[in-house]
């Protein structure tokens, strides 16, 4: 026992002896202000899913904007309509990579009847306004059909086709009188054209002059064509 108090006796001397003579250091704010914030628990944050989420819609937005363009454009149901898109469609492949073999009129016109089943007993061959720059056969919608190329002083390529459509219906709405003649006006993607038929034929006019201030100058174009054009079917 007397052992015991001894020890405990020299313990809490020792212990006021190095207190009282070890220097005593305060310890810096910073570290006190870290050690609260160790302690305590973070704050759940309520919406932290809603970042990744955003993201991966922001992601697969980008990717339909860059695929759309790419995919094929809904057909229309009115049958007019459809082969108007068939015959722009290939008004831009010529406009943008020329014809694939622009044949010369009146020349290769026997080829030309062989190949698309059409054929000009008179053919608009060009003038002042309109240079002729080739004729090729053409294969839209399941029809042989042909096609006549020119282009403007301006630029602008205009494409004659003529394809067979006995039972194709115009929009009587959207019929223009031009001279003695009232064909159709139709437009798609940014084209126009003037579309009518000639017995058993469908004939399309097509260009890029979509403004009313070049309209008067493309029925110009329809009244020249249309008047020195004469499409039969060849069989």
């Amino acid at each position: 026992m007397m052992n015991e108090r001894s020890s405990d006796s020299s313990d809490e001397e020792l212990g006021q002896q190095l207190r009282a003579e070890l220097p005593r250091y305060a310890a810096p704010e910073r570290l006190g202000a870290a050690i609260v914030e160790a302690a305590t628990p973070a704050p759940r944050r309520r919406f932290a899913w809603l970042a990744p989420a955003f993201a991966a819609a922001a992601t697969a937005l980008v990717l339909v904007l860059a695929f759309v363009p790419l995919l094929p454009r809904i057909l229309p149901a009115d049958p007019a309509q459809r082969l108007m898109r068939s015959v722009v469609a290939e008004h831009e492949r010529a406009l943008m990579w020329g014809a694939r073999r622009p044949e010369a009129i009146p020349t290769a016109l026997p080829w030309l009847t062989q190949e698309s089943g059409i054929d000009l007993t008179r053919v608009f061959a060009g003038d002042d306004l309109l240079a002729f720059r080739g004729a090729e056969p053409v294969y839209l919608e399941g029809r042989r059909g042909i096609a006549l190329h020119y282009r403007d002083a301006d630029g602008h390529l205009v494409t004659y086709i003529v394809l067979p459509a006995p039972a194709l219906p115009l929009p009587d709405r959207q019929r223009v009188q031009v001279e003695r003649w009232k064909p159709a006006l139709m437009y798609d993607n940014g084209f126009s054209a003037w579309v009518w038929k000639h017995g058993d034929l469908a004939c399309f006019l097509v260009s890029d002059m979509v403004s009313e201030a070049e309209l008067e100058r493309f029925k110009n174009y329809f009244v020249r064509v249309r008047t020195a054009t004469e499409p039969v079917p060849a069989y």
